[in-house]
């Protein structure tokens, strides 16, 4: 593949909520509420169309695949023990560096929201964070330098740098490495978004509607 297009394509992916932002503000959108997280679906459709339209290939050829309804059963609920297992292993860790406390800050942001509400927060970051930050990123880079383990540490250094801003600080970026190995690990070993997709939604719904809990901390 022509490395001018994968290199387009990286620019998409890895800018594309930056831009999203950008366009927001622009058009003087609210920037709380639900409206933000509806807006961030144009990102995985943009990606989706770069992939079918610019690149010429499936969707498969991100992730978009699925061994069956058994494997992505096991894979999910694998992946979702690991994530829920590694946020307890690691908590004590968290609250003696005081990253938690800097979780504990960002998730403030939603604890006034509805359960519903809390929900469509999980499963938008789920899904639409996958597609450019595994999916496409990992697939990509993989194919233009042969590493995998190059591929998963440019995603995880794009995906927990977008994350610092509004909602979390850096400390909330550091903790939130755990989850994000989990979720990279989960993808190399099964290249199926729809397991991390599922995974993903699940854990941050769980950390949203504890609220303040350190069982487990969102990825979104």
């Amino acid at each position: 593949m022509d490395w001018v297009v994968v290199l387009g394509g990286l620019a998409l992916s890895l800018g594309g909520f930056e831009a999203v932002s950008r366009l927001q503000d622009r058009l003087g959108r609210p920037s709380d509420g639900l409206e933000p997280h509806v807006w961030k679906w144009l990102v995985p459709a943009a990606v989706a169309g770069y992939v079918l339209a610019v690149e010429g290939r499936p969707l498969s050829s991100i992730g978009w695949t699925v061994a069956g309804p058994l494997p992505f059963a096991y894979h999910t609920a694998v992946g979702l023990a690991a994530m829920l297992g590694s946020a307890l292993l690691f908590s004590p860790l968290w609250e003696a560096l005081g990253t938690a406390d800097a979780m504990r800050d960002g998730m403030a942001a939603f604890t006034d929201r509805s359960v519903a509400e809390r929900l469509v927060v999980a499963g938008t970051a789920g899904v639409t964070e996958e597609v450019p930050y595994r999916g496409y990123a990992v697939e990509r880079v993989t194919a233009l330098t042969g590493s995998p383990l190059l591929a998963a540490a440019v995603s995880l250094v794009a995906f927990l740098a977008a994350h610092v801003g509004e909602h979390w600080s850096r400390a909330a970026a550091v903790q939130m490495a755990q989850p994000t190995v989990v979720l990279l690990a989960l993808y190399l070993w099964t290249h199926s978004l729809p397991v991390v997709m599922a995974v993903h939604a699940l854990n941050d719904a769980v950390g949203l509607l504890l609220a303040g809990d350190t069982t487990a901390r969102p990825s979104e």
